[in-house]
């Protein structure tokens, strides 16, 4: 017996359709074997509780080194802008109250409508009872609104900080990304403190959740909702079974070049493809 465990926060294409691709290949070449596939990671209290953990800490007093850190991870000492005065001296200092503060969740983006809206439910559960201002959502790829946009709609409310919270488990080109739009932005708006947070990263609250979703496999309680999965409503619609066998290629490069075309970085050439099925 052999259980694949999908390290996914959402369940989107790879989730949905790549990994279980290759698990039907698995079967059909080792028949001689049993293969269950487990849950994605979702919305779950422990990885909500780890960000709150992460934003309870900018509330902390403060020093100059630390406010760095905070205010973008590739952005030196030097060049902090708009920093309190007690800052120039190392004395702790606290930077905003949460009432002054907007949230800026910073999802992937898949080209999976039920995922995308999976990453607004998290969002606003990590808002409810924050104290903050408001929460604004948007992503670094694929869908919309793109993260200079989500920039946009958060400077709407005159915060005196926005707190862009990347929701990635690992660093890689996209969240770097992130990283130096951020810096942009604090550049170009320095009357506005923004913090970055980092990516979760390899943290115990995650390895519980991956052994959690072994043991599901094992029990077979491996359980999904697909009421609003596009490959279920696409069978739906042609009168058949559902199933997510369709065929191997991507509707998306993973390379990830900066000099690769974007085929959604229109929002109307978006919302007509989006439903399609690879």
């Amino acid at each position: 017996e052999i259980s694949a465990l999908p390290i996914l926060l959402f369940a989107a294409r790879h989730n949905k359709f790549d990994v279980t691709n290759e698990l039907d290949q698995a079967r059909a070449r080792y028949p001689q074997l049993k293969f269950y596939y487990g849950r994605h990671f979702g919305i779950t209290n422990s990885i909500v509780d780890l960000w709150r953990q992460r934003l309870a800490e900018l509330d902390q007093p403060l020093g100059k080194q630390e406010i760095s850190e905070l205010l973008s991870p590739s952005l030196p000492i030097s060049n902090i802008p708009s920093l309190p005065s007690q800052a120039s001296t190392n004395q702790p200092t606290n930077i905003h109250n949460r009432q002054d503060t907007v949230l800026l969740f910073v999802g992937r983006g898949s080209s999976d409508p039920d995922a995308n809206g999976d990453v607004y439910k998290m969002a606003r559960i990590l808002w409810e009872g924050s104290g903050y201002k408001t929460v604004e959502t948007c992503f670094i790829g694929i869908t919309h609104p793109r993260l200079e946009e989500g920039f946009r709609r958060a400077r709407l409310y005159q915060p005196r900080r926005i707190i862009v919270v990347p929701y990635f488990l690992f660093t890689g080109v996209l969240v770097k990304k992130i990283f130096a739009i951020t810096a942009q932005q604090q550049e170009q708006y320095p009357e506005i403190t923004i913090n970055c947070l980092p990516e979760m990263g390899i943290q115990p609250q995650l390895l519980s959740i991956l052994r959690e979703r072994e043991i599901e496999t094992q029990l077979g309680q491996v359980q999904m909702n697909c009421q609003m999965c596009k490959f279920r409503l696409s069978a739906v619609s042609h009168g058949h079974s559902h199933n997510h066998h369709h065929h191997q290629g991507h509707d998306h490069d993973h390379s990830h070049s900066h000099n690769a075309p974007d085929p959604y970085a229109d929002v109307e050439q978006y919302h007509q493809r989006i439903w399609q099925l690879p």
